[in-house]
């Protein structure tokens, strides 16, 4: 199985919770993810190269977009900085948003990790429309309140 995996620390908490056991390939321009996958036994890190924000500790740019755009992932685990029903996901960093259409289009299937407080919130650049988001994952229980207008419009809540 193939990967895409952004940064941030929902992400990373996501790499810190894989089972031993898991065998698959992940791809991240992220390099505290990067780092927490290359500690499980059967996870081969494909690191994603370009131009470093210091801040985030992600890498940006044309060239880890073109490689994003040469994987066919089966996955991609999107942290992210808003979602919303209308708004769709949302991000206040025009180079991540960059790299992180280019994970969407490159995915089968696409999981946003989203603290409750991130949801139904919106920033300024747009990512992508909710359709392009297959699952919401959250620390909320899969039938509370706030996630009943996402699985009413087709969206899976764990």
């Amino acid at each position: 199985m193939f990967v895409l995996t952004t940064g941030g620390t929902t992400i990373l908490e996501m790499a810190r919770a894989l089972p031993p056991a898991l065998h698959a390939t992940f791809f991240t321009g992220s390099l505290p993810v990067a780092y927490e996958y290359s500690q499980h036994p059967n996870i081969d890190v494909i690191l994603i190269g370009d131009r470093l924000l210091k801040s985030s500790k992600i890498t940006v740019g044309g060239a880890a977009i073109e490689q994003i755009r040469q994987v066919k992932a089966d996955l991609c685990f999107l942290g992210n900085n808003a979602i919303d029903l209308h708004a769709g996901l949302t991000d206040n960093d025009r180079d991540v948003v960059q790299i992180k259409k280019a994970m969407i289009e490159s995915s089968t299937r696409v999981v946003s990790l989203a603290i409750s407080e991130k949801i139904n919130t919106a920033q300024r650049l747009k990512v992508c429309n909710i359709n392009s988001i297959d699952t919401i994952i959250t620390e909320l229980n899969p039938g509370n309140d706030l996630l009943k207008r996402y699985r009413a419009a087709g969206l899976e809540t764990i």
